[in-house]
């Protein structure tokens, strides 16, 4: 598959149905191909051809997916960056890219004075000449560059390229187990910078059905639930926090018509899907797993409502890997394990970037090539997943091997939280953790050694950190400890900091 020229067949097929509900407004896909030719046509006049990496407002409209597919069409690649995320990240960001063309929807742009920033003025004429061409497919091309929380304090950039997403969706369009159809009304809930989005609004628009899009600044499990109630939504693709906010409410919901329910981007446990699926009782239901180094979705578990599903600990199997992609378990010195035996999880295959966006350190530590049984070498990905195979082929997730966690559904590196707060709090031993709250989701703590800060401090901390950080990586919480847990080898003990902090 060519997912371009698929997009292009549905836009020209499916021109009277609709394409988007955003904010209870419906828009056709003929309203979002005619935004898409005007935006080309700003691209054709106003950006240099080799100008390929071209900064994106992500904002929650009808233009930012316009400008998704235009970019695409003329052969570029776009850089999301949050709306709600301090200006500084994400002027970096654009800056690591050298992207100098940011294209945002909204009037009077942060961005203007430091970038050459584009709209969306309604006074382009759009031509047909333009509707069914586009630049010659080059899958080498970058098709999106993604930045996830790194540990130096400076975000990390993930380059897909379009072979990566065609891998993908190809993937997902030969899947007979899941496929949509134009008559289909489908969840978007993500971020768009949230590579998870790709896989919520990519399968829809190449099936010619409707997209409902969820506001970054709502309450996103209240509104999921509105979208449900008033729309009939069939197909829910979430992260599991949704449902574990939406555990007191279980007995409201009853959707007969949902067809599927995927989750992805964190820890999925049985014993709350067991009760979902009562929800849902007409849906496929499957746990999707993958990280964004290889294309969002690498695996998927297919649930069933039975005792006999696949879990280890209470978390549901994260399943066997997509068609195209290569799995090894392997120990500290790179062996290979056998079944049962836990181990770093490492991907390779179509799906993998060719690495991370300008730091050779990384890509050689986490980048490697292996020979197997077969004589073949193949370039690797170590995930940081610690994961076994069972015996039926299937991948169980354990924990992270190192300290880098999800937050409603966003990878997060502590690191990066600590470096930040070390700038201000310099004479405290301090220790940034994940924590389970009372409703099963993850949340950031804040420990420090020693006597309480003062309220002055403490405030000015809190406002420097949502200059510096998305509001999810801000710690929503805040705790002193005479000390901090060490086990014999004189490591940080996390598990007993856990517990220490819970009966704080």
């Amino acid at each position: 598959m060519n997912f371009l020229n698929t997009l292009q067949e549905s836009f020209s097929i499916n021109a009277t149905k609709n394409a988007l509900c955003i904010n209870d407004t419906f828009f056709t896909y003929k309203d979002l191909s005619n935004c898409v030719l005007k935006i080309r046509k700003i691209i054709q006049t106003h950006i240099n051809s080799y100008e390929k990496l071209i900064g994106l407002v992500a904002n929650n409209d009808l233009e930012t997916y316009a400008t998704i597919f235009a970019l695409w069409l003329e052969g570029k690649a776009y850089v999301p960056i949050n709306p709600l995320a301090p200006k500084e990240r994400n002027s970096e960001i654009f800056k690591l890219t050298e992207s100098t063309c940011v294209f945002d929807s909204t009037m009077n742009s942060l961005y203007s004075g430091d970038f050459k920033v584009f709209s969306t003025p309604s006074h382009y004429k759009t031509s047909k000449d333009h509707i069914l061409s586009h630049t010659p497919y080059v899958k080498y091309n970058m098709a999106y560059i993604l930045f996830t929380s790194g540990s130096t304090g400076k975000p990390k950039g993930i380059p897909i390229s379009f072979e990566n997403l065609n891998a993908l969706l190809s993937t997902f369009d030969n899947d007979s187990e899941y496929t949509l159809n134009s008559t289909d009304k489908c969840l978007q809930m993500y971020d768009l910078t949230f590579d998870a989005s790709l896989t919520a609004f990519m399968p829809t628009f190449l099936a010619g059905a409707c997209s409902y899009t969820v506001p970054s600044d709502s309450i996103k499990y209240f509104y999921i639930f509105k979208l449900m109630q008033k729309y009939d939504l069939t197909v829910l693709k979430m992260v599991p926090s949704i449902i574990y906010y939406l555990r007191p409410y279980f007995s409201e919901i009853n959707r007969p018509n949902v067809r599927y329910c995927i989750f992805g981007g964190g820890k999925l446990f049985k014993d709350v899907v067991d009760e979902w699926a009562t929800c849902v009782p007409n849906s496929k239901i499957y746990n999707h797993y993958g990280p964004t180094e290889c294309t969002v979705c690498s695996s998927y578990y297919s649930y069933s409502p039975s005792h006999r599903d696949k879990s280890h600990n209470g978390i549901l199997s994260i399943g066997k890997p997509l068609a195209g992609i290569d799995y090894i378990i392997i120990n500290n010195d790179k062996q290979i394990l056998k079944n049962k035996e836990e181990g770093e999880l490492c991907l390779s295959g179509k799906q993998l970037t060719k690495g991370y966006w300008k730091n050779e350190k990384l890509n050689s530590t986490l980048f490697f090539n292996v020979q197997l049984d077969n004589g073949e070498v193949k370039r690797f990905y170590k995930t940081g997943d610690i994961c076994f195979m069972d015996n039926d082929g299937y991948l169980m997730y354990v924990e992270r091997k190192d300290f880098q966690v999800k937050v409603r559904g966003y990878r997060v590196e502590l690191g990066e939280i600590e470096y930040h707060i070390k700038s201000m709090i310099t004479k405290n031993n301090l220790v940034v953790i994940d924590i389970n709250n009372t409703s099963g989701n993850n949340e950031i703590a804040l420990v420090i050694e020693g006597n309480k800060l003062d309220a002055s401090t403490t405030s000015t901390l809190f406002n420097y950190l949502q200059t510096k950080l998305p509001n999810y990586m801000v710690p929503t919480q805040t705790h002193f400890l005479d000390q901090l847990p060490y086990n014999n080898n004189g490591k940080l003990d996390r598990n007993q900091l856990r517990k220490l902090i819970t009966k704080n």
